[in-house]
């Protein structure tokens, strides 16, 4: 078998289907088939099977196919590897971000990247941490930045800060909170009307989690996924939001949010960048990388970004 072979299959199989691949690849279906074929009969096992939907990889054809990825990804590399320095990186870099972490960093890195490295194209992908996590091991992303995985299994993370999450409300809307410190224990806010986003959103497990831990029930008043609306809720004096402090800074600043930060437990959400280890990472996605970890870093620094820095023995080594 040879490069184009397996590049045929792997794109039937990314497909679902000899025609989908043949319109992508420009090439005939019969060649296509053909070829398949031909490493089917090499290797003497079948390696697709029809469906009502199109095809399938076979458990040996799955096999194959991380196999041909692999190789794929090998072989595109090989001239940004042998250029090395003496060329910038090209080509398009696909970066997932929750909705939050996209709001303060996606512009700067576009920005800063037309200026470094006017060769290469990012696309920005927004979802929940936990869609771009999952997009990320089906290698739909080339690059990540999450706030936490259970399975780090094959891939690298690199932690590059921590953020407070905050209770806060309308300053009109102090409600059933009588004191004046800027803390609160967790304990306190479980009869409180609260506004935070719904199941399986990350911030809800963490919070759910850190109240689980404190032998607390949290009981919501409403649920709403979007920060957005969830502040706005806030402001008309629905109840109390739990937020990150990046999130609501500049409402705090300017006097129509109060807000409070958790004692008893603190809790806290950690912002990670993460990539694959099972296949490798071409020059464009590792310059962008390591760009985005310093524009996240001077985010902080700056003041735009209220979180505190991890040490630098975590910072990537990706790319000079």
């Amino acid at each position: 078998m040879d490069l184009r072979q397996l590049r045929y299959f792997a794109q039937v199989v990314e497909s679902g289907s000899f025609s989908k691949a043949a319109q992508v690849l420009h090439v005939a279906q019969p060649a296509i088939s053909q070829h398949v074929k031909r490493i089917e009969e090499e290797l003497g096992i079948p390696l697709l099977h029809r469906t009502a939907r199109g095809v399938e990889a076979t458990e040996a054809g799955s096999r194959l196919h991380v196999h041909a990825k692999r190789v794929l990804a090998d072989f595109a590399e090989i001239p940004d590897s042998v250029r090395g320095t003496f060329a910038l990186p090209r080509g398009e870099v696909r970066f997932g971000m929750p909705g939050t972490v996209s709001e303060l960093l996606a512009v700067p890195l576009i920005e800063a990247a037309k200026l470094r490295y006017p060769d290469v194209r990012i696309r920005v992908v927004e979802a929940m941490s936990g869609y771009v996590l999952e997009w990320l091991r089906r290698d739909e992303l080339d690059l990540a930045m999450i706030y936490a995985t259970a399975d780090p299994r094959g891939l690298a993370v690199h932690l590059g800060l921590s953020e407070e999450i905050c209770l806060f409300a309308s300053k009109d809307y102090v409600g059933r909170i009588k004191s004046e410190p800027e803390t609160i224990r967790l304990a306190d806010i479980a009869d409180l009307p609260l506004v935070v986003p719904g199941p399986r959103h990350g911030l809800r497990d963490l919070i759910e989690s850190s109240a689980t831990a404190a032998h607390i029930a949290i009981t919501p008043e409403i649920e709403i996924d979007s920060y957005n609306q969830i502040k706005r809720l806030v402001d008309r004096g629905v109840g109390y939001g739990i937020l990150p402090r990046m999130a609501i800074d500049r409402e705090v600043e300017g006097g129509v949010f109060r807000a409070w930060r958790f004692m008893d437990p603190m809790i806290t959400r950690k912002v990670y960048l993460a990539y694959s280890t099972e296949r490798p990472l071409a020059a464009a996605p590792r310059a962008i990388g390591q760009l985005a970890w310093e524009i996240l870093r001077d985010l902080v620094r700056t003041k735009q970004w209220t979180a505190t820095l991890s040490d630098e023995s975590h910072r990537p080594a990706l790319y000079p």
